[in-house]
């Protein structure tokens, strides 16, 4: 349990959801068998490129020859990436899980370009965002933007 794989898990940057969201989790292979196990719902911390982590009350192995498969919805597309878990903690009663995903080229292409769909949208209809872009876009000098220039 306490065992970690050394991987550079800061590569790519993570997206944390601003409301919980769940995802499907099941068992895909230990070494070289297939098994696909049934679903369990996890509750996803934070997701990028690389990787993934989220949150569970069940005990999982930390191994590299054991993968899982997460089914992600999004926006209208659902992702089901394979993932090999790398570290664990525990936290609020919970046990907490990280990992990298087993893609092919193809698939690490397809999920990229879904997975950056579906950050744009979210950054877009976030509402932090519509007050940046009404700062920006009225010009007035508060202090926080003042050499900003749209123009240019």
């Amino acid at each position: 349990m306490d065992e970690e794989i050394t991987v550079n898990r800061r590569a790519y940057i993570r997206f944390r959801p601003q409301t919980p969201v769940y995802v499907e989790l099941s068992l895909w292979q230990v070494q070289e068998r297939e098994l696909k196990s049934r679903a369990q719902r996890v509750l996803l911390r934070d997701v990028g490129h690389g990787g993934c982590s989220f949150a569970t009350n069940l005990r999982l192995p930390v191994r590299d020859d054991v993968e899982w498969m997460i089914e992600l919805q999004l926006g209208q597309y659902t992702a089901r990436p394979r993932i090999v878990l790398l570290h664990s903690g525990e936290e609020d009663g919970l046990f907490f899980y990280g990992g990298e995903w087993r893609m092919m080229g193809w698939e690490h292409q397809a999920f990229r370009f879904r997975f950056d769909e579906y950050v744009r949208q979210m950054l877009i209809a976030s509402p932090h965002i519509h007050t940046l872009y009404k700062k920006v876009a009225s010009r007035h000098d508060d202090g926080q933007f003042k050499h900003l220039d749209v123009t240019s």
